[in-house]
């Protein structure tokens, strides 16, 4: 998010007030219009699927009622007393005589004026087919298809089962009508009610064109299908699929799970279809409705596509206005930016035009003041350029040479030597490294190896000035030597030790110094065996230094304070210098500074 925000605050202004405009305003316009259209879209198709459903229970109920007069019609015929006393003489006469025929037909046709007018209107076609010889329709030429009926497979399984309850064929190619499907059921006539013996069978067909039709009604955006449960089409539109199963479109256990839900599938074509399932319980089969997922959602995305064009007319205008309002803002702006950029290449001649009074004209006329001001400055400034020069040089004029006073440095150490004045020698030799040390040639970081030296240099001039013994420890690691530190950071602590420390200290002065590596931290500790502090802490040391007067202060140019705060302008304010009591007596002040491994490197970048 820090990212994202720094790279917005980089921008020019007219990027930023496009930016702000449109996730002001055209964000939430498109935002807004997706979501409605999703809210639309899923009410809409809700809506539609709730019809949809509606529609096929509508059907269901159309199938059940034609299932229930079928069913009726067979139960009818079957527990007729006369239909099973003409069957039964069938069964005790080897032949009927034309006349007891046709006196069975008459008998026959008076029974069946009593089946629902329902079926009727499908132009049903009932068979009674009897166990001897026997047999009856309602239909033309039903006598010469009989034989083939019962040597259909159907027939032969209903006299082989003691069932004597419905049976429910399916649906089957006509005999004598190729190219038509029929809905067909059957049941056994029983000798008597109480009696297993069968004198024939009823049978029942309708035409599937009839009830496809009944079942898909003033409806032509669905599909509709009537399957048995294992797939196989009962009823369909397309006539060429009846008997095949429907798994060549859709998954029959995706089907049979859903059963009485509406949910999406995909077909084997790839395109998304609503479905709706009904179980019918008569025939245990399943009626299915499809519809096309594109088709329902076309009037809305029309409307969509409308709503989009409508809207992104408004976005473009929208747009173009705030370019326009950007770029009023921004022009001022930028002529300003192009004048800065003359004064800082040394133009001081390039002033804004002033066009407007609101706040960026009022901006434009400050900066003309501005360069007004700047260019009296200028005038006035080389002026004292020209006059600091002359002063430097006669100041330059009365500087001693520090190459002169080393060289005469040098002369007295050769002069003692001379003469045999060994001390005088190694005094005059350690203050000549010690003051080329504290010059520095301008170098802010050097290694630990060389502070050391300089602390040796030092312990050595203050005993021959002194003649006092100080033992100097040093346990620093041969490997971290080579670490660069800021310039005399160390002995301004050990100038405390011997000032402050050892004053009217009765044995041997000690100074030790350790370096402890943990991790990317250094730490330098410088121990002492004088008399302490006395409860003072590093807070209370520090002001009291800072308020000594300058002629008062003992080496004021480094004092703690300032070790203290070069080291933390250098590394940062999570490093610095502590100062406590040692373990046994004395002081203890530690040095915390960075350590990384090629330390000599980073230090000198830090340096610079």
């Amino acid at each position: 998010m820090k990212t994202i925000i720094g790279k917005f605050r980089n921008l020019s202004i007219k990027r930023k007030l496009i930016i702000s405009f449109s996730v002001i305003v055209v964000f939430p316009l498109i935002t807004s219009l997706l979501l409605s259209n999703n809210l639309v879209t899923n009410f809409m198709l809700g809506e539609i699927a709730s019809l949809n459903e509606n529609s096929i229970n509508d059907s269901s109920k159309v199938l059940n009622r034609t299932l229930d007069d079928i069913a009726f019609t067979l139960l009818n015929i079957s527990n007729n007393s006369r239909v099973r006393e003409i069957l039964s003489d069938d069964d005790k006469k080897d032949q009927f005589s034309k006349l007891q025929r046709y006196i069975n037909q008459k008998k026959f046709d008076n029974i069946l004026e009593n089946i629902p007018i329902s079926l009727m209107t499908y132009n049903t076609c009932i068979t009674i087919l009897g166990e001897k010889h026997f047999d009856y329709g309602n239909w033309e030429e039903f006598s010469r298809y009989t034989g083939e009926m019962k040597k259909s497979t159907w027939y032969k399984e209903m006299k082989k089962s003691k069932d004597m309850r419905i049976r429910w064929i399916g649906v089957k190619p006509g005999v004598e009508d190729i190219g038509n499907y029929f809905l067909e059921a059957a049941m056994p006539i029983k000798e008597s009610s109480s009696s297993l013996t069968r004198v024939g069978v009823v049978h029942i067909r309708i035409n599937e064109s009839d009830i496809y039709k009944a079942l898909n009604t003033d409806n032509e955006t669905n599909e509709i299908y009537l399957l048995q449960h294992d797939g196989e089409i009962l009823s369909c539109k397309n006539k060429v699929e009846i008997s095949k199963n429907i798994n060549y479109r859709l998954n029959v256990s995706k089907i049979v799970k859903n059963l009485g839900k509406s949910y999406i599938d995909v077909d084997n074509n790839g395109r998304k279809m609503v479905v709706n399932t009904v179980s019918i319980d008569k025939g245990n089969w399943i009626l299915v409705s499809l519809i096309s997922y594109e088709k329902l959602v076309a009037p809305l995305t029309y409307i969509r596509n409308i709503l989009l064009f409508i809207n992104l007319i408004f976005m473009i205008s929208f747009l173009i206005v705030a370019l326009f309002i950007s770029n009023i803002i921004s022009k001022p702006i930028i002529h300003l930016r192009k004048s800065m950029l003359k004064v800082e290449n040394g133009d001081f001649n390039g002033k804004v035009e002033v066009e407007s009074e609101d706040e960026i004209g009022k901006l434009s006329r400050n900066f003309n003041n501005m360069l007004d001001k700047v260019s009296e400055l200028l005038i006035l400034t080389k002026e004292q350029e020209r006059l600091k020069r002359d002063a430097e040089f006669e100041a330059l004029q009365a500087q001693i040479n520090p190459h002169f006073l080393f060289n005469t440095l040098s002369s007295i150490r050769w002069a003692a030597a001379a003469y045999g004045d060994k001390k005088v020698e190694d005094m005059v030799h350690a203050l000549s490294i010690l003051l080329r040390a504290s010059i520095s040639n301008g170098q802010e970081m050097v290694s630990l190896e060389s502070e050391i030296n300089i602390l040796k240099n030092y312990l050595d001039l203050v005993q021959m000035k002194q003649g006092t013994t100080i033992i100097f420890e040093c346990n620093i690691d041969e490997g971290i030597m080579n670490y660069r530190i800021p310039h005399l950071l160390l002995q301004p602590i050990v100038e405390n030790s011997i000032i402050h420390g050892f004053e009217d200290l009765n044995e041997p002065g000690v100074i030790s110094i350790t370096a402890v590596v943990s991790e990317d931290l250094l730490t330098l500790e410088l121990t002492d065996n004088g008399k302490g502090l006395g409860g003072d802490t590093l807070e209370s040391i520090l002001n009291r230094e800072s308020q000594i007067p300058d002629d008062k202060k003992y080496y004021k140019s480094v004092g703690l304070k300032n070790i203290h705060n070069r080291i933390k302008l250098i590394y940062g304010q999570n490093y610095g210098i502590d100062i406590g009591s040692g373990k046994m007596s004395g002081t203890k002040v530690t040095l915390y500074l960075p350590f990384q491994k090629g330390g000599t490197h980073i230090a000198d970048s830090n340096a610079g």
